[in-house]
C-alpha cells in the first residue's frame, strides 16, 4: 500500500514519541504496511543491545521514584547508546531510506540531540497518547513492565515537545492511526514542529 498519498511529499523520518505501552511499536508496523520505510525501535536498539551490567547501574539504567511510581533514568553509558540510536537513524536517511522511529523522549536534552542529529531532515513528529487506565492494563498484560511507570512518565515524555500531529491509541487500532498519520503529511503546519523547536520559534520548557 505504498501508493498512499503519492501526491503528497513523504517525510524522511516519522518520529513517534510516547510513554511506554502507548502502542508505538504496533504503530510502526502498521505504518510499514502503508509506507516503504525501515523501522527503528527503542526496545530493539537500546534495551536489548545494552549489556546486562548496565541495568540497575548508575552508568546505565536506574529505576527512580517519580509521581508515585518508578521510572528509568539514564547514566553516561546509556546516553551514549541513545545518541548512537539517533545517529543510526540519520545514517539511514543519508542512504536515502525513509525511517519510522518509536521513542520515549524523557528529557529536553535527548530531544535537542534529535534536533541536532536530524538537522536538514524532514521529520514528521507524532505524539502518541493513551488513557492512563488503558496504559496500566497494557502493563499488566505485558508482564515485563513496572506497573504505573508509563503513567508516571507521561509528563516527562510530552512536556518538552510540540508535534506535527497527535494521536490516541486508547481505543483506535494501529491500522487506523497509521492512516491518520499518512493523511497528516498533507495538512501539517509549516514550518514543521522540528523546525519550530530548532529555531526557537515555539519552545516548550520542561
Amino acid at each position: 500500500m505504498d501508493s498512499d498519498r503519492d501526491s503528497v511529499e513523504r517525510p524522511d523520518v516519522i518520529l513517534l514519541n510516547g510513554t511506554s505501552s502507548a502502542g508505538k511499536s504496533q504503530l510502526t508496523l502498521a505504518l510499514q504496511v502503508r509506507l516503504p520505510y525501515v523501522r527503528f525501535g527503542i526496545d530493539d536498539f537500546v534495551y536489548e543491545r545494552a549489556p546486562a551490567r548496565w541495568f540497575d547501574n548508575p552508568e546505565g539504567f536506574v529505576r527512580v521514584p517519580h509521581n508515585g511510581a518508578m521510572i528509568i533514568e539514564y547514566g553516561s553509558e546509556a546516553l551514549k547508546l541513545w545518541r548512537a540510536y539517533h545517529r543510526a537513524v540519520r545514517a539511514c536517511v543519508d542512504e536515502g531510506l525513509g525511517v519510522v522511529v518509536d521513542d520515549a523522549i524523557l528529557t529536553r536534552e535527548l530531544l535537542d540531540d534529535w534536533l541536532i542529529t536530524l538537522s536538514g531532515v524532514d521529520v514528521f513528529f507524532v505524539g502518541v497518547h493513551c488513557a492512563e487506565k488503558e496504559l496500566i492494563a497494557r502493563e499488566r498484560a505485558r508482564r515485563d513492565r513496572m506497573i504505573g511507570s508509563a503513567v508516571a512518565a507521561i509528563d516527562r515524555v510530552h512536556g518538552h515537545a510540540i508535534y506535527d500531529l497527535e494521536v490516541d491509541s486508547t481505543t483506535t487500532p494501529s491500522s487506523a492511526l497509521a492512516k491518520q498519520i499518512v493523511a497528516g503529511f498533507g495538512t501539517r503546519q509549516r514550518p514543521s514542529a522540528f523546525e519550530r523547536m530548532r529555531g526557537g520559534i515555539e519552545r516548550v520548557s520542561e
